[in-house]
């Protein structure tokens, strides 16, 4: 009698850690949310660097999507934070910034926005993703 081996099984179906649907799952979400990610000048004339930080410092399969730029934090929360002795939007290099009650204006709004992860999950994202682990799972 052949004892059950459950690592085997899920080594088999792609769900073991970073596996085959972990991966589809991470990349699926990156894809889902791309018409979301707000466009910026940090980008160049295509104003995709928000977009590229996210591909660049994803690592699929690992389970955790990642958008890492300077000022990721504050374009997701769609708010102009500032220097508290300046009143700027540009700080010193390590400096601290404070948040304001003035919101962002995105270029590509109102798709392209903030929380753009929540936003794209709650208009078919969810789905999307469930569809690409099940596909992962059957290959």
């Amino acid at each position: 009698m052949k004892n059950f081996d459950a690592q085997a099984c899920l080594k088999s179906l792609g769900l073991e850690e970073g596996g085959a649907v972990q991966q589809m799952v991470d990349q699926t979400v990156l894809d889902v949310c791309e018409p979301y990610v707000p466009m910026d000048i940090a980008g160049g004339a295509s104003g995709t660097g928000l977009i590229r930080s996210g591909i660049e410092n994803t690592v699929i399969g690992s389970g955790e999507v990642v958008w890492k730029t300077p000022y990721a934090h504050f374009v997701h929360e769609g708010i102009v934070y500032i220097d508290p002795e300046t009143g700027s939007t540009w700080a010193k290099k390590n400096g601290t910034k404070v948040p304001t009650d003035r919101k962002l204006q995105y270029q590509g709004a109102p798709r392209r926005g903030s929380h753009w992860v929540d936003r794209s999950m709650q208009e078919g994202g969810i789905e999307a993703v469930e569809d690409a682990a099940r596909k992962a799972v059957k290959k």
